[in-house]
């Protein structure tokens, strides 16, 4: 054991909890002072992050609409005049966490080393999505990245549960953290995830119910995050407040060094050996150890006065990951911030300018008549004049003296032109859009500078596009580090979870299920020989995948290869060793069915679609397979000696019909032979006789 955790450590820790002290420089070991450990370090929480979370609160009612700050020279409230409310800040931002959600960053492990393979990394990779598909992970993700750009920071969590009330399987699942106000974090954590945190504290609400269920004997005393022992806001009738403590020890603990009957070599933590019999039976001997130090990772659930609950996890870090926004740190203390933050001024003037045109144009539409005093009089229907829709408008004569000593009746009464709205109220709202959209990071809105009527071309919209996302790229890249946080924290608690040979669901990388039998035991006299799929064996890292999902992929990749078939070359080789990809990639009604039938006509594509099926399905395929080779074999022989028996035939033909022709050849060359004779006898025949005369 380490000194820090010595016999001298823990009855000094056991001396300060008699005399009422907590031992700042050791971590609590007894109830009491873990439980004023978690107070102390819940007010370290509060007092560091009090002006973080005064400021978050205010950006969220300003993103919700409550943007006129009420001030005295700014509120148009006093002046019974309206206040106009422009949310354009709810829009820019919603802009940015839409565009975050349509490109979800997907985590992949990859083998690292002590046993680790590619195709036991694929199926870590299958339980990984079929834990973020099981826990809707999305919705996690999703809220915390708003958190993140709304205010600054956001949380969610991985947490061990029961499959379901009757199964004896336990899973995991990712859940959000709706309130990102009940989490309490380490405020020493610099990393962008909080993978740093040494303690992080959860407060939340319990059915009374509840609780007496679960914990009956323990008190219904209500936990306060407040540091007020007469806050009545944390419990009511129907539900007690309590607190989750999670904290980091690291405890000395002999490491050992592995090696298998196959030559691969791991690590063992002393805690982890198995026993000498193990080690036997499995052929594994020990090659080297050392002294290490092991984190660990406890977990306690509090009331008002006690621990109620408490318990080990598995892994070495807390499971509450945090997805940041903005931070820098200033003399020591972390300033978070979203963009709602900078947004603020800019969103106000804009409602100010709007405001203020709208009272003009009230003022402006109100119609005004110009007449002689007492032309009113009596008519009372002058003064609602601009409201109402009266036809006719009475008035009363005004005569004035005229130069020749008589009177002239004066004009009737004139309506006046309205008042124009002045042109430095529509520039003074245009001038403070701007500067909002500038300071939101979106200074080239597509259509903000165009024209009417003007045509702008699709690479200038998306060059508008590139640089409005760079501009917000720090709340995506910190989302990707926490999904990656996440699947490092899962990579830890997938070999504790599913330890016992079962059938697990996997979803693989097109989003299709599988069932794969997970430590499968194959035992030999009694010993364990193999385990196939032994998820406890092997280090593993993960691997971001951002960019477009499957779903984009798979209809660019069909489109590619249905491109591929307008290439005659091309074409002859999808068509015989991929066809069936080219239907699976087609988003259509019986295309995949189509796509198996092709795909069983093939070897690998039969292969694959053979490995969901029972063993006993298998065995009775492969033997047809097998039959069905033999045939073709036997086929193909029969084919081949029939060949040869036509080449035979086809041989002896033609020798006879040569032969046949050298004969009718030899027999001319007979003929010719004996006429030449019989001339040259009968000539010389001839000869004699004349001779002889």
């Amino acid at each position: 054991m380490s000194d820090r955790y010595s016999d001298t450590t823990g009855e000094s820790a056991v001396g300060h909890a008699e005399s009422g002290q907590r031992d700042l420089d050791h971590d609590a070991t007894t109830d009491r002072a873990i439980f004023e450990e978690a107070r102390d370090r819940l007010e370290i929480a509060v007092e560091s992050e009090s002006e973080n979370r005064w400021a978050a609160k205010a950006d969220l009612e300003f993103c919700e609409g409550a943007q006129w700050d009420k001030q005295p020279y700014t509120t148009a409230e006093a002046m019974n005049q309206p206040e106009m409310t422009i949310n354009l800040t709810d829009a820019l931002v919603r802009r940015v966490v839409n565009n975050m959600k349509q490109q979800r960053p997907r985590g992949k492990a990859h083998p690292v080393g002590d046993g680790a393979n590619v195709e036991k990394a694929q199926l870590i990779n299958g339980i990984g999505r079929h834990v973020e598909y099981r826990s809707d992970a999305g919705v996690a993700y999703d809220w915390g990245g708003e958190m993140a750009v709304k205010i600054g920071w956001g949380f969610w969590r991985l947490i061990e549960e029961w499959a379901s009330p009757s199964s004896m399987a336990k899973e995991l699942r990712i859940c959000p953290i709706f309130n990102t106000f009940s989490v309490y974090m380490d405020p020493a954590a610099r990393m962008p995830t909080g993978q740093d945190a040494d303690w992080v504290l959860i407060t939340f609400k319990m059915k009374r119910t509840e609780y007496k269920r679960l914990y009956p004997k323990r008190a219904l005393i209500a936990f306060n995050d407040t540091g007020k022992s007469d806050d009545k806001e944390w419990e009511d009738r129907e539900e007690i407040r309590l607190a989750e403590y999670f904290r980091i020890r690291e405890k000395a603990e002999k490491l050992y060094l592995l090696r298998g009957p196959d030559g691969t070599e791991y690590t063992r933590y002393e805690s982890e050996m198995p026993s000498d019999e193990g080690l036997k039976a499995s052929k594994t001997e020990i090659v080297d150890e050392r002294e290490s130090s092991r984190r660990t990772v406890e977990w306690f659930l509090l009331n008002g006065t006690k621990i109620v609950d408490r318990n080990d996890l598995p892994g070495q870090w807390i499971p509450v990951i945090r997805c940041q926004g903005n931070a820098v740190d200033i003399d020591g203390r972390i300033k978070r911030r979203g963009m709602v933050r900078v947004m603020q001024d800019p969103a106000r003037m804009v409602n100010y300018g709007e405001t203020a045109k709208i009272k003009r144009l009230g003022i402006s539409s109100q119609a005004k008549w110009l007449m002689a005093e007492g032309m009113d009089e009596g008519h009372e229907e002058w003064s609602d004049s601009n409201n109402s829709a009266n036809p006719v408008l009475k008035y009363k004569p005004v005569m004035v003296p005229n130069a020749l000593g008589g009177e002239l009746p004066l004009p009737p009464p004139q309506l006046l032109p309205p008042a124009q709205v002045e042109a430095g109220f529509s520039e003074f709202v245009a001038g403070m859009r701007t500067n909002l959209l500038f300071v939101a990071g979106m200074m080239h809105d597509p259509g903000m500078d165009d024209q009417q009527g003007t045509i702008v071309s699709g690479r200038a919209l998306k060059r508008r596009e590139r640089q409005s996302d760079q501009s917000h790229f720090q709340y995506y890249d910190n989302q990707v580090l926490a999904i990656a946080h996440t699947w490092r924290i899962m990579l830890e608690w997938i070999p504790h979870t599913y330890s016992e040979q079962r059938m697990q669901r996997i979803i693989q990388e097109d989003g299709t299920p599988a069932m794969v039998k997970i430590n499968d035991g194959k035992g030999i006299q009694g010993a364990i020989a193999e385990i196939k799929n032994d998820l406890s064996v092997g280090r593993y890292d993960v691997v971001m995948d951002t960019g477009p999902g499957y779903e984009t992929r798979r209809e660019e990749g069909a489109e590619a290869l249905i491109s591929l078939l307008s290439i005659q070359p091309l074409a002859s080789i999808v068509a015989q060793v991929g066809a069936d990809l080219v239907f699976r990639s087609l988003d259509h009604p019986y295309m995949q069915e189509l796509a198996d039938r092709i795909a069983a006509q093939t070897p690998e594509g039969l292969k694959k679609l053979m490995a969901d099926m029972p063993a006993q399905a298998r065995s009775v395929i492969e033997a047809l397979v097998k039959q069905n080779d033999a045939l073709k074999q036997q086929l193909q022989a029969h084919e081949s000696g029939l060949a040869k028996e036509q080449l035979r035939e086809h041989g002896e033909n033609k020798r006879a019909e040569l032969k046949a022709g050298v004969d009718v050849f030899l027999e001319g060359m007979k003929h010719g032979h004996e006429t030449q004779m019989a001339e040259r006898e009968g000539a010389q025949l001839v000869a004699e006789s004349q001779n002889g005369q």
